[in-house]
């Protein structure tokens, strides 16, 4: 299953007049501050179509398609902010459903088991931490709460030019989008202003990460179109927009004995093959 980890760091953008000798606004990351609350809605839909075919002449390739649809609706709030201007964070799910579909699966709607539950977010050397406010384990789905914190790594450092590009590299926005049980993917995103109009930028960006997981699947993920919208005069995003698609490959093997040798081999005797036909992501904030 596909998650995407999508997000948010609370952005000021300097509005400045836009007449003619006026010079475009600067992007600067808003300081956090207790108190401070944001809505999160997300919404992703994954469509599958996954083929495995046999090595062995005459076997026909089996094919499924699997279906996932995700909604998620929380609510953050800044506890605390220490020296150094690093925040706690407490975020309350409200709702998290899943609708599952495919091949010989009838439609069914599940209830995750973050929802109606809190947790508080934390950062340090090793990166974000998530925890059970209630002291229980933290389960799978948990995970990618708090991650859109990282959204400011896809911004412009400095003026925010209509017109002006960039480039974002895979390893500084693993949270924000990654491959499942790829640590460290490869690869870039080109980005650019798309617009800057009456206090309102759209970052537009594009690109491939590309990885291998841990479980062997040569695996990549291509943003076709990704927006990012803010708000300039509620110095907050409005909402992000994702579309995509993900293919991954791995050979079957099984286990077979050497003749004269005293060992088991692997050895190839198919494929397994995963595309996507659909990938969305939409995310609000208010």
């Amino acid at each position: 299953m596909i998650r995407f980890s999508l997000a948010l760091a609370l952005i000021a953008v300097a509005a400045a007049p836009q007449d003619g000798g006026s010079p475009p606004p600067k992007v600067e990351a808003k300081a956090p501050a207790a108190g401070d609350r944001t809505d999160v809605k997300i919404e992703s839909t994954i469509e599958l179509e996954i083929e495995a075919s046999s090595n062995q002449e005459g076997e026909p390739k089996q094919t499924r398609q699997l279906s996932y649809a995700r909604t998620l609706e929380c609510s953050q709030v800044v506890q605390s902010v220490a020296d150094g201007g690093v925040p706690t964070w407490r975020v309350t799910v409200g709702s998290a459903k899943v609708q599952r579909s495919g091949t010989n699966i009838a439609p069914v709607t599940e209830t995750s088991e973050i929802e109606n539950k809190s947790y508080i977010i934390t950062r340090g050397e090793k990166g974000r931490v998530v925890k059970a406010e209630n002291g229980d384990p933290t389960p799978a789905d948990a995970s990618g709460l708090g991650a859109w914190e990282d959204f400011g790594k896809l911004l412009p450092a400095g003026e925010a030019k209509e017109g002006a590009t960039w480039q974002v590299d895979a390893a500084t926005i693993t949270a924000l989008i990654s491959i499942p049980d790829v640590a460290a993917p490869t690869g870039t995103f080109d980005a650019k202003v798309e617009s800057s109009v009456e206090g309102k930028l759209t970052v537009f960006f594009s690109g491939e990460l590309k990885g291998k997981t841990a479980k062997g699947f040569e695996t990549s993920l291509k943003v076709a179109e990704g927006r990012l919208d803010y708000d300039s005069a509620k110095n907050r995003p409005v909402s992000l927009a994702i579309t995509g698609s993900l293919t991954a490959e791995k050979p079957l093997t099984q286990k077979v004995s050497k003749a004269k040798e005293l060992r088991q081999v692997d050895e190839a005797v198919g494929t397994v093959k995963v595309k996507t036909s659909k990938l969305e992501v939409k995310a609000e904030f208010k």
